[in-house]
């Protein structure tokens, strides 16, 4: 775990962690702004009747006084890397011009943004330098997660909401994050219901269970990115693929050539 102290008031926590075991927590606090994205793995987080699943690829923007408790539950059997921003009333009107809405909402990260916060890990930069990278990161982080756009924005969904809504509510997800960490238990919690009944009526409004589903938006999109000039590393990663010799193996079976083949046919 690493803590970055930014300017008076602004704290940015990079974390990363092997849970070996369920893990839960809460904790009062008090921030003006708090972004919480997750990077890897799957936590669920908020406060008392607004908690929610968060998986790869998603992040939380929330605000907190000293009658708020924030709650947490981390599943075993995961690596869970997490970025989080808190920012102080101060801090808050120093970067911003007018207070945001202190609404709590959960977002996709654009996968622009997604790629630039992965380098916070990996970056090598140290000392002074590596502190202004972060401030940067931070600012980033802060410009979308104050207003994501209609598409970026999660939907809301609960047992109230009518069947085939929260069915096309799962569809939607999948075709426009398709590079998050999906898995058809978080689906389910999404769908609101069991994740047999998901797949089942999945399959009857759309021709095919959730994963596969999943599965054709990440290679649909890989042969946009491909076509556009990304590299097949590049198109592995902003497609969701961990592994990019996954992703050779998935491109090849659906389309009979290899990513790389692609790539050069456009040159």
């Amino acid at each position: 775990m690493e803590e970055v102290a930014l300017p008076p008031g602004a704290e940015l926590v990079l974390s990363d962690l092997e849970v070996v075991q369920p893990y839960a927590s809460r904790s009062r606090g008090q921030a003006a702004l708090l972004i919480v994205a997750v990077m890897e793995g799957r936590v669920r987080l908020g406060i008392p009747g607004r908690e929610r699943w968060l998986t790869a690829g998603e992040a939380y923007t929330l605000r907190l006084d000293d009658r708020q408790v924030l709650g947490a539950h981390q599943p075993d059997g995961q690596r869970l890397r997490t970025l989080s921003l808190a920012l102080s009333e101060a801090a808050l009107g120093q970067w911003c011009d007018s207070p945001p809405s202190a609404a709590p909402h959960a977002w996709s990260l654009p996968s622009a943004l997604a790629l630039t916060l992965e380098q916070g890990y990996r970056s090598g930069l140290s000392g002074q330098s590596r502190r202004l990278f972060l401030q940067g990161l931070a600012l980033q982080l802060l410009a979308q997660g104050l207003a994501p756009s209609p598409r970026e924005r999660l939907p809301a969904t609960t047992a109230t909401t009518a069947p085939a809504r929260r069915l096309e509510a799962v569809r939607r997800l999948l075709e426009e994050a398709p590079e998050r960490d999906h898995d058809l238990e978080t689906l389910a919690t999404h769908a609101a219901m069991s994740a047999s009944t998901l797949v089942r009526r999945f399959k009857a409004a759309y021709g095919c269970s959730p994963i596969d589903y999943l599965r054709r938006q990440r290679l649909s999109r890989a042969r946009e990115l491909l076509l556009g000039g990304h590299s097949v590393q590049q198109v592995a990663h902003l497609s969701g693929y961990r592994h990019a010799s996954n992703f050779i193996t998935a491109f090849r079976r659906a389309y009979g050539v290899s990513p790389g083949s692609l790539a050069s046919s456009r040159h």
